[in-house]
């Protein structure tokens, strides 16, 4: 690389459009089945003749030249020459962004003395452009779940980065700032090298923007049925519209996953007694004839007799739990606040309020309707 920085401007323009002419043979050979002879060809032509003009200082000729043999096929050495002239133009954020694309790109084993000149001198000219890099920072007051539209010299700017700092090239910019209902707001500024900005706009409702049209149905015939106020379809006869926090509400299904819930226990339970039961009763049978027990096993026939009994019970429970659940699932129906507190509707509402009652071997479901 000392050597290369000992060549005079024109030896050094040679070697790389010497290289040039390398890296697109090789991108040729790698991309036949792609792009014909004729497409590479011309690619090669525009590359040669930017950097040409790039190395005399027409970056302002270069650019399309450059910019358009770089689309046809990917060089680096192109690239960077780009980046360059890009900054060079007063395009920093661009330019430097080009200048990165070439960074990242991992050199070959042994590249060439033009592709490696090529990186050093994108690392020089990117570290030489970043601090002159300017800021600018957006804000807009607008109502929560505004659909905001924002643009930066008519260049669309996602949402996600208002409120951050955006980089920007040295100048003058138009900021605007739209949304469904509202005035445009719009700001210039002007920002110079490595300056640091902060644009505010405010969104003011439109007075002529026409209201939410309402929903429009259509009928059987297949004509759009005109949406009409709701009080125009009361006639004297026709009983009082419901009001919309009449609607009914999801259902309440806490009471059944309750008794499923007493049902799993009492499952659980008896058959942890019914075990207990079972081997207790084996263990009588072995030390007892014809079902007659010495004095001395009493406490283990009390023992197995209160584990047959608890066992009995809680299947009993459990199994009732169970299926009260079931029933309460599938019976009761959920409505509003202001028809449970008032007890309006009962008649189209089904079962409104259901209890379970549970008691050493009894069930009870008791129902409000």
């Amino acid at each position: 690389m000392a050597l290369l920085r000992h060549r005079s401007p024109a030896w050094l323009g040679t070697l790389v459009l010497c290289g040039v002419g390398l890296q697109f043979s090789s991108i040729a050979n790698a991309r036949a089945d792609e792009d014909t002879a004729a497409e590479t060809a011309g690619a090669r032509a525009l590359a040669v003749d930017g950097l040409k003009l790039a190395w005399a200082g027409k970056c302002d000729q270069a650019i399309p030249k450059l910019d358009r043999a770089e689309k046809t096929h990917h060089s680096a050495i192109v690239l960077g020459r780009l980046g360059e002239c890009e900054v060079s133009e007063g395009r920093l954020v661009e330019g430097t962004e080009m200048l990165r694309r070439v960074l990242r790109e991992p050199l070959p084993a042994n590249p060439s003395a033009a592709l490696s000149n090529a990186y050093e001198r994108a690392q020089i000219a990117l570290d030489a452009a970043k601090p002159k890099i300017a800021g600018l920072t957006i804000s807009i007051s607008a109502p929560a779940g505004t659909e905001l539209h924002l643009t930066v010299d008519g260049q669309q700017v996602a949402n996600t980065l208002l409120d951050s700092e955006l980089p920007a090239d040295p100048g003058e910019h138009v900021v605007e700032a739209s949304a469904p209902g509202f005035l445009k707001a719009s700001a210039r500024v002007s920002v110079a090298l490595a300056d640091k900005q902060t644009v505010t706009l405010k969104l003011e409702v439109d007075p002529n923007a026409p209201p939410p049209s309402a929903p429009s149905s259509t009928d059987d015939t297949g004509q759009k049925a005109v949406a009409m106020p709701a009080a125009s379809l009361v006639t004297p006869h026709s009983p009082p519209l419901a009001r919309p926090d009449a609607v009914a509400a999801a259902p309440n299904h806490v009471a059944a996953y309750a008794s499923w819930g007493v049902g799993l226990v009492g499952v659980g339970v008896g058959t942890a007694f019914g075990v207990v039961a079972i081997k207790d009763k084996q263990d009588l049978n072995a030390g007892c004839a014809a079902d007659v027990c010495p004095a001395s096993s009493r406490n283990s026939v009390d023992t197995a007799k209160r584990s047959g009994n608890i066992s009995t019970i809680a299947f009993a429970v459990g199994g009732a739990g169970l299926v009260l659940g079931t029933v309460l699932y599938f019976t009761i129906d959920g409505v509003s606040g202001t028809h449970a507190a008032s007890g309006a509707g009962r008649g189209y509402a089904g079962l409104q309020h259901g209890r379970a009652l549970v008691g050493p071997g009894s069930v009870q479901l008791a129902a409000d309707f």
